[in-house]
């Protein structure tokens, strides 16, 4: 088999099937980088969850010298206090593990998230750990059922506020899920039209090659020289696709996550995805495309070649 041979009918191949060629690599790229949105939103999802904890329902803020709550008219918390807070709800059947976290720890906490945007960063820095409060995180067995503790540790001495957090980022998860749910529908519907144009790109091709394709037949060319110049016409337009996808997916993380995001109040909110999750999902979307091209057309050419 000679590689000229090969790169000769490859080119022939492109320049007879141009427009089909066009429009397989059009419906893949669109694929592939629908495909790697979901992957991004999947991560994203991942990484609010840890952020805020999976299973965390409750959070009972603590009474700090500047907090102005009735409960907290004597200033900061006493360690008797304290102490009777964090006895009532470890001893409450409904809850299922309680964590304190000092003001420190929340003022680290509060550094490291507001250090991912230059300019959140700057204001963090006239920020001081007395100006954080402390508080107990509260794990509860069944996390639907927030109304007892929190009306338990409602006007508690010592307890400025109850936060349900599942409340709070209840809209931001259902956010994420409808559109990774929506993308990846998208991209599957996709995804299946991309394989129907391979099939219909290789029949024609097939067709239009039927008298070489005779031809090699008659002087015993191998089943692999025959399909190899097809699978490279597929592989070629997987690859150009995958490239587009991949540079849609950078030009996303550049200018909605790092000139857009992290670079706007909400940068404070999370954990948010990088250039690491976004190395993750191009490379997904590539390995698809990649498998898109070779598997339905080394099965297409053994149906429409007869080989």
């Amino acid at each position: 088999m000679r590689i000229s041979q090969i790169f000769s009918e490859l080119g022939t191949g492109l320049r007879r099937n141009v427009s089909m060629t066009i429009s397989l690599v059009v419906t893949t790229f669109v694929s592939l980088t629908l495909v790697g949105f979901g992957v991004l939103v999947i991560m994203q999802t991942d990484k609010t969850e840890q952020f805020f904890g999976d299973r965390l329902q409750l959070q009972v803020t603590l009474c700090s010298d500047s907090s102005v709550a009735g409960t907290c008219l004597e200033g900061a918390v006493i360690p008797s206090q304290q102490e009777q807070i964090e006895l009532a709800l470890t001893q409450n059947p409904e809850v299922e593990g309680v964590r304190y976290q000092s003001a420190q720890q929340s003022y680290d906490k509060a550094k490291e998230l507001f250090s991912q945007s230059p300019s959140t960063e700057r204001v963090f820095e006239i920020t001081r750990p007395d100006q954080f409060s402390a508080a107990f995180f509260v794990t509860l067995a069944d996390p639907d059922n927030t109304n007892s503790v929190t009306a338990a540790m409602t006007g508690t001495p010592g307890v400025d506020n109850v936060l349900s957090l599942t409340e709070q980022l209840r809209p931001l998860y259902l956010t994420l899920t409808l559109l990774r749910n929506a993308s990846l529908i998208i991209a599957t519907l996709l995804v299946v039209a991309a394989i129907m144009q391979v099939s219909n790109t290789i029949r024609l091709a097939a067709y239009a090659r039927r008298r070489e394709i005779g031809i090699m037949r008659l002087v015993g060319a191998s089943t692999w020289h025959i399909q190899l110049p097809f699978v490279l016409e597929s592989l070629l337009a997987a690859l150009v696709a995958g490239a587009l996808a991949c540079a849609a997916l950078a030009a996303f993380m550049q200018f909605a996550i790092f000139d857009g995001v992290l670079d706007s109040r909400i940068a404070t909110i999370t954990d948010w995805i990088g250039w690491r999750e976004a190395f993750i999902a191009g490379g997904s979307s590539l390995a698809l495309g990649v498998l898109l091209a070779l598997v339905p057309t080394l099965i297409m050419t053994r149906k429409y070649l007869d080989v």
